[in-house]
């Protein structure tokens, strides 16, 4: 009787081990809230997210958070909004021809800046990617003239792109194209970012190749690297076929984390086998180190995760779709150790357009487009257990 009952004890003690350790590395899933609502149309609080039945969206709409301020920029309306986390408007940057006149901000071309809360008025051409400095400059891709593109040979792209640099009272100051300011332009930006030093970091993509053009806050070009397709950096072990997946770069460093997968031929099929993120140095233009990324153990998912970014403590985060509607967050620290996963949930089925932003806190806010209005959510995955240093 006694032996039964050390038996039975012994069991408790397992499945309290194995729960415990599961709750450590699985937290509980992380609340989406609703911070605010845009309808769809042209007026300057709205979205235009307007799309033909399975046609997909041909222009972009993005959105950024700094400083507790939401910016999101509409290719369809060519503008950039910027709201409070209670969705009021309190700037605009649009495009006069394509828009209509604002009524709930003041017109600094027929009014002068007599509020905080002001429109400007810029004919933009094809807005696309945006960030925000520290100093709320605010940075927009956009398209020269026709006249003015350039077709390169080499990479098969056309360079047609630039980014406008505005101040914090919607002054322009100027642009930056591949040299600085003034510069030629650019061929397709992937992404525009902005790390802790004001420093403007732009990622551009041909077909041949991914570029990494590194300016100083004040549009001096630093670093330029060109990551050629069919030269990327493999793991020893085997015949792999790699696929650059993004490029992030570091908040603090001069150096980008490239988060490449790699597959096997298996039967006429890619087999997707690993991802690896690689550390590239800007400075010696050579990769550093490497971190292998773990494995999944989800039975639901066959998906790759996505690499969202990374927070001001240097923890990595990144996101896999399960399935409609359920996600998980992984975050992982600089020598690939997983610190914490976490389950989101987002309703995909209901979504037709989604962009999603990793502030430097390492909180997500993604703006979700569904068929009568968009959203603007976060969840907190700033508070997961062990994405902020301790001293931070």
């Amino acid at each position: 009787m006694r032996s039964n009952f050390i038996r039975l004890h012994i069991l408790i003690l397992i499945i309290y081990t194995m729960i415990s350790f599961s709750a450590c590395n699985l937290e509980s899933g992380m609340e989406k809230k609703l911070l605010f609502e845009l309808t769809l149309g042209r007026g300057e609080d709205q979205i235009d997210l307007i799309q033909m039945a399975n046609v997909p969206f041909n222009k972009k709409s993005r959105i950024v958070m700094k400083d507790g301020l939401i910016y999101i920029g509409n290719g369809n309306s060519n503008k950039v909004m910027e709201f409070n986390s209670y969705g009021d408007i309190l700037s605009l940057h649009y495009n006069p021809k394509e828009n209509p006149e604002p009524v709930l901000l003041t017109n600094t071309n027929i009014g002068g800046q007599s509020s905080n809360r002001n429109a400007y008025p810029f004919n933009f051409r094809n807005i696309g990617e945006i960030a925000v400095t520290n100093q709320n400059h605010v940075l927009i891709e956009d398209t020269v003239p026709d006249n003015r593109s350039d077709y390169d040979e080499s990479t098969d792209s056309t360079l047609n792109r630039i980014v406008l640099r505005f101040d914090n009272k919607g002054n322009f100051i100027n642009f930056l194209g591949r040299e600085g300011i003034g510069g030629t332009p650019f061929p397709y930006i992937e992404k525009i970012e902005v790390n802790n030093n004001d420093e403007i970091i732009i990622i551009t993509r041909t077909i041949k190749t991914w570029n990494i053009y590194w300016f100083s806050d004040k549009g001096s070009l630093k670093y330029t690297v060109i990551i050629p397709l069919d030269n990327l950096p493999v793991p020893s072990e085997g015949d792999f076929i790699p696929s650059l997946e993004t490029i992030v770069p570091d908040r603090n460093e001069n150096s980008v984390y490239l988060k490449i997968d790699y597959y096997n031929k298996k039967n006429n099929d890619l087999d997707y086998t690993m991802s690896y993120i690689w550390i590239l140095d800007l400075k010696k233009e050579s990769y550093i180190r490497f971190i292998r990324m773990p494995e999944l153990n989800i039975d639901e998912s066959d998906d790759i995760s996505g690499f969202l970014g990374v927070n001001n403590a240097g923890k990595f985060f990144f996101l896999t779709y399960i399935s409609d509607n359920i996600s998980h967050v992984m975050v992982l620290d600089k020598n690939g150790t997983v610190l914490t996963r976490s389950e989101l949930t987002m309703l995909d089925e209901k979504i037709s357009y989604r962009d999603m932003y990793l502030d430097s806190n390492g909180l997500l806010v993604a703006l979700l487009g569904k068929y009568d209005k968009a959203e603007v959510v976060w969840w907190r995955s700033d508070q997961l257990a062990g994405v902020q240093n301790e001293d931070s």
